[in-house]
């Protein structure tokens, strides 16, 4: 299939700085594992009462630093998006429209490609990088945990820290596929600028709602960060609507890339 192929030629061009930049965030997140101390940041814990509403909205409704799952719930988890997320709208919005200006698209779509197989080659190489990048933080986390001296492994609640790594995927998958989206039948400033900022409200609508009144509280529905909060199953074990969650955002990448495909198709690009 000539999708799958442009997929593996954009992999292979692109594996230094995936390698890279997945070495570089396993090891900052090795680094967080190795400062969990129960004990000392069990203090810390009446420290986050302290902080601003909108700072604990951030970190989710459930928070602790006195187990694993709560310390990786903020550090890691509810800060995705500015570790990866961000990075990930960065390449995923400006590749379709950096072809189209360079004009090596004209030369791609000449040869016998249909646009599908094009768009679909680019959109599986942004996914696919993204999930390597993610896969590889998680090894280099589980690798920490067996590692450091201060984490019993058997302590750690697995299900729920597996469980929490997939939803944090598949959040990431939709961002992927948000900045693919505008990449699609915009230029390069317009899709950075869109795809930015839609996920910028979606991320605020998603962390924040609870500050915009009851009349206004269903608008956290449309968000994709909304339906990613894991701290409750991080800190609580409550596996409660984790089910929609995983069946929201998995239908919001899925129908999303689909569109995208669809609308590249029609796009008018003179060859």
């Amino acid at each position: 299939m000539k999708a799958v192929k442009i997929m593996q030629k954009e992999i292979t061009s692109s594996k230094k700085g995936i390698i890279l930049y997945t070495a570089l965030m396993g090891l900052f997140y090795m680094w967080f594992v190795s400062i969990f101390d129960p004990v000392f940041f069990a203090d810390f814990e009446a420290l986050l009462e302290s902080y601003p509403e909108a700072i604990r909205q951030m970190i989710g409704e459930f928070y602790s630093l006195s187990t694993i799952g709560g310390l990786l719930n903020i550090y890691l988890f509810s800060m995705s998006l500015f570790f990866f997320g961000i990075y990930f709208i960065l390449k995923a919005s400006q590749d379709i429209p950096r072809e189209i200006d360079n004009k090596t698209i004209d030369l791609i779509l000449s040869k016998p490609i249909k646009r599908w197989e094009f768009s679909l080659g680019k959109y599986l190489y942004h996914i696919i990088g993204a999930v390597i990048v993610l896969f590889g933080v998680m090894l280099a986390v589980i690798l920490g945990i067996f590692i450091m001296p201060n984490i019993v492994p058997n302590e750690v609640p697995w299900a729920e820290f597996l469980t929490a790594f997939l939803v944090m995927i598949l959040l990431n998958l939709g961002i992927v596929t948000t900045g693919f989206f505008f990449s699609t039948f915009m230029d390069t400033k317009k899709s950075l600028v869109l795809s930015l900022g839609l996920i910028i409200f979606f991320y605020a609508v998603g962390q924040f709602w609870q500050s915009f009144g009851e009349s206004m509280e269903s608008i956290k529905y449309i968000s994709i960060f909304y339906y990613s909060d894991m701290s409750n199953l991080l800190v609580n074990s409550n596996w409660d609507a984790l089910p929609i969650k995983i069946v929201f955002l998995s239908s919001y990448t899925i129908i999303l890339a689909l569109v995208s495909i669809i609308i590249f198709n029609k796009r008018d690009i003179p060859v």
